[in-house]
């Protein structure tokens, strides 16, 4: 954890009852003084498991109450997120994360704190790697990173082991939830967990999670600085930017190799807020192809892209929006 980047912080940390949620919020708690931190604990009942579910929020409700930390409990229902396509572990995080953002900023709390662990980030790049990805998604999750308007999402424990925080726990007398889903194989990551990552550093590298992680470190490094000269790009390139229409002057694009196209027509589309989920590699590509040759593509979503003398303009359905 990088200390001086919590100095003074007002923190909400979320807290599951699991053995890495309850490590954060006891590290917190233990450095409040000497970093001059305020934390507050919350924990989001998705009512996943039952009877399980409820035992875990008077747990975690108790362990805050023990650490002396105000407390906020919220419950989602995720019926309608689960209907409209989303899988149970996507419709959790989305739930979970718009209810933190809104106690934080209810709380006045500007850092949500989360738990993520070294062998969280080594499961997010696999996962990424198994459904295809580029250098962001080699780069894993990011140690902080904006979660809403005015509150900054933080991953202390981002470079600390699962074990050592289990053997600190152990040391303490500290006891935790124990989350009977997280054996569950028909979950990907928990595949990638239990039979994915112990099969690759059995047979093939005992380092191979460093390996990842120096991987994941470049990839970020230069993932970070491909978005900067994309970001100057975007500056000089957008002729206008809504949720309906995307006006982009090539000209000013067709000195860049195709590389940083791609990236600044991502960085184009994420400021005007339009959805990213169905756009893949081959995707931007095509797009990037319209900045020097073409006429018109037709993208996911009834998106559609086409040359306008120097203008790129890409247009949204209103049904979609």
């Amino acid at each position: 954890m990088r200390a001086g980047q919590l100095v003074g912080a007002r923190i909400l940390v979320a807290v599951s009852g699991g053995a890495d949620s309850v490590a954060l919020l006891r590290g917190l708690v233990f450095l409040a003084d000497r970093l001059d931190l305020s934390c507050q604990a919350a924990h989001v009942n998705h009512h996943l498991r039952g009877e399980d579910s409820d035992a875990d929020a008077d747990w975690v409700a108790e362990f805050a109450q023990q650490c002396g930390v105000e407390f906020h409990l919220r419950s989602v229902d995720l019926r309608d997120a689960i209907d409209a396509g989303q899988s149970i572990e996507e419709a959790a995080r989305n739930a979970r994360y718009e209810l933190l953002a809104e106690i934080a900023r209810s709380s006045k709390c500007p850092v949500v704190a989360v738990a993520h662990t070294a062998d969280d980030q080594t499961e997010t790049i696999l996962h990424h790697l198994i459904r295809g990805t580029g250098l962001a998604g080699l780069s894993g999750m990011p140690k902080s990173r904006p979660l809403s308007d005015g509150v900054r999402l933080s991953r202390p424990l981002l470079g600390i082991r699962r074990s050592q925080i289990e053997d600190w726990l152990s040391e303490l007398g500290q006891s935790f939830r124990i989350d009977a889903s997280n054996e569950d194989r028909g979950f990907t990551r928990n595949r990638i967990r239990h039979d994915l990552l112990p099969l690759l550093e059995q047979q093939f590298n005992p380092a191979f999670r460093e390996v990842l992680a120096s991987l994941s470190e470049q990839a970020g490094e230069t993932a970070a600085f491909l978005r900067r000269q994309a970001e100057e790009l975007a500056d000089r390139a957008v002729q206008s930017a809504t949720l309906e229409t995307l006006r982009i002057d090539c000209l000013a694009l067709q000195a860049a190799d195709t590389v940083l196209i791609r990236e600044t027509l991502r960085v184009v589309w994420n400021r005007a807020g339009w959805p990213l989920k169905r756009m893949g590699f081959r995707e931007w590509q095509r797009l990037a192809g319209l900045v020097a040759d073409g006429t018109a593509v037709n993208l996911p979503g009834q998106i559609d892209a086409r040359r306008r003398g120097s203008l790129l303009v890409l247009s949204r359905p209103a049904s979609d929006i």
